[in-house]
């Protein structure tokens, strides 16, 4: 792992400022925090939807991202948010040190180890954020790294899928996990061994444990609820993975190249030794290619695989067993981590240099402007984690947010016909009363909403546009509020 801790700094440095330092890009997050607030008030747990939403308030929502809300409302600003936002970056940087952990005690050599953690960083880059699905993958890896552990150690994944669990829905992974384990070591040994005895203990264990929370028995029972989600057809992350994701064709797909090109598991005797590893990593390829979501989970899973087929099967990679020249030994002491250090910090000030940094993806703008507007607002945002920002602002209320899940298909449907002009899109603005608009600039709502009338661009900028309903967009006053009326597709409006 010596060469490997010096790709997990440079990956830190990554994590670490784009958590911090860069701006909110997850939707999702704002309606977290509202919910962590809520909790912190002494409200509960919710199970409902409430009056933030007009077209489905009071369907039944199950929040299992509980624990990520409270310490999202407690690290709102400040030193919180970096505390906060750095202990998520620290979710990543464990979850992909424990990867190359799990590899050198599987006996793999320090090259492999290094090259397999660079491909699983870089699967990281698509999913990683200040998102709770991050601080769920040490608990994966953490998990499936003690059932592979001889002995007493192995009953420590119970506490895990009982933390996992408090932290993400996931966390219904972990009893099919053990059980695939379980299956494994049995076709290894062709009876009841100690080792098949204990995972199979582990999987009606963690059936228990993945119910140790406030929902109880609903979490697992909305995991399955979601393998057969219709919401997962409208979220690009749950659309299956495709070579042109750019996480997946230079990280996941490497080591999955690898993997397949020199298996997963030994040869002896005629017969597969390792069946538990080979089901592990058929099931996380499954996985990976049924939803470009699973990309990172699959690398951490994949890269400890992938370096012991290396160091077993390719020459060059191979355990070196001799010592080294005592001329030479502060190469690797001191002269490799200088040189990870440095490129560390290179990466960290061409991060905090960056364009990226100021780029707005969730419509900030034209939600600003929205603040400026009086009246009561219906607001349909045509990319619906923009209106996670609203969730719980005065006169603000949504068709669908980021919590995506628990509104009903009629909803999505509705949400379809109009964002993608079906031939009822307008008779369905008019049936749910929707009186505002944020939409892409350009985009076909955009460009639809100028030629339909009716409806008044009142804030415009380079990507975001905010349309009101009515003659005068019910803006009469709004011009001495900072916000300017426009009407019309063509003009540039100020922000």
């Amino acid at each position: 792992m010596r060469y490997g801790w010096l790709i997990v700094a440079v990956f830190a440095a990554r994590f670490l400022v784009t958590a911090i330092v860069y701006p909110q890009v997850d939707g999702d997050l704002s309606w977290q925090r509202r919910l962590g607030e809520s909790i912190l008030r002494g409200g509960g747990i919710p199970h409902a939807l409430g009056t933030e939403t007009f077209t489905a308030a009071g369907a039944p929502w199950l929040p299992h991202e509980w624990l990520f809300s409270v310490g999202a409302a407690l690290g709102a600003s400040g030193v919180g948010w970096v505390l906060f936002s750095g202990t998520v970056a620290g979710c990543a940087i464990v979850a992909l040190a424990l990867s190359g952990l799990w590899a050198e005690r599987r006996g793999a050599s320090p090259k492999a180890i290094a090259v397999c953690v660079a491909f699983a960083g870089v699967a990281l880059f698509m999913s990683f954020g200040v998102r709770v699905q991050v601080v769920a993958w040490p608990l994966l890896v953490g998990f499936i790294m003690l059932l592979e552990c001889e002995g007493p150690a192995a009953w420590w994944a119970l506490l895990v899928a009982a933390l996992w669990s408090n932290v993400h829905g996931s966390a219904a992974l972990a009893p099919a996990l053990a059980a695939i384990v379980a299956a494994g070591a049995w076709l290894d040994a062709r009876r009841i061994t100690p080792r098949v005895a204990r995972a199979t203990a582990i999987a009606f264990g963690s059936l228990l444990a993945i119910c140790v929370n406030p929902l109880g028995w609903k979490l697992p029972a909305y995991a399955l609820m979601m393998m057969h989600s219709p919401m997962k057809s409208n979220i690009s992350e749950w659309q299956a993975t495709s070579i042109g994701l750019w996480s997946f064709a230079y990280g996941a797909l490497p080591l999955l190249a690898i993997c397949v090109a020199f298996g997963v598991a030994r040869i002896a005797g005629g017969r597969v030794a390792g069946w538990d590893r080979v089901l592990v990593f058929a099931v996380m390829s499954w996985l990976l290619l049924g939803a470009a979501r699973n990309v990172a989970l699959f690398a951490l899973v994949a890269a400890p695989a992938a370096a012991i087929a290396l160091t077993q099967r390719v020459a060059w990679f191979a355990r070196d067993e001799a010592p080294d020249d005592p001329r030479h030994a502060w190469i690797p002491r001191y002269g490799l981590p200088s040189i990870a250090l440095g490129l560390a910090l290179v990466l960290a000030y061409a991060l905090l240099r960056g364009e990226a940094r100021t780029k707005d993806v969730l419509a900030r703008s034209a939600l600003d402007a929205l603040a400026r507007v009086p009246g009561e607002h219906r607001v349909l945002c045509t990319d619906f984690a923009w209106c996670g920002l609203l969730v719980g602002r005065p006169h603000d209320r949504v068709f669908i947010d980021g919590r995506a899940d628990p509104y009903p298909q009629r909803v999505w449907d509705a949400y379809l016909e109009i964002t993608r002009l079906r031939p009822a899109w307008r008779e369905t603005l008019a049936a749910y009363r929707v009186n505002t608009i944020v939409a892409a600039r350009g985009g076909p709502l955009d460009q639809a909403l100028g030629a339909a009338g009716g409806w008044r661009a009142v804030f415009g900028d380079s990507r975001y546009r905010l349309w009101l309903l009515g003659p005068h967009g019910g803006l009469a006053d709004t011009h001495r509020d900072g916000v300017e009326p426009a009407s019309g597709p063509a003009r540039d409006f100020p922000t």
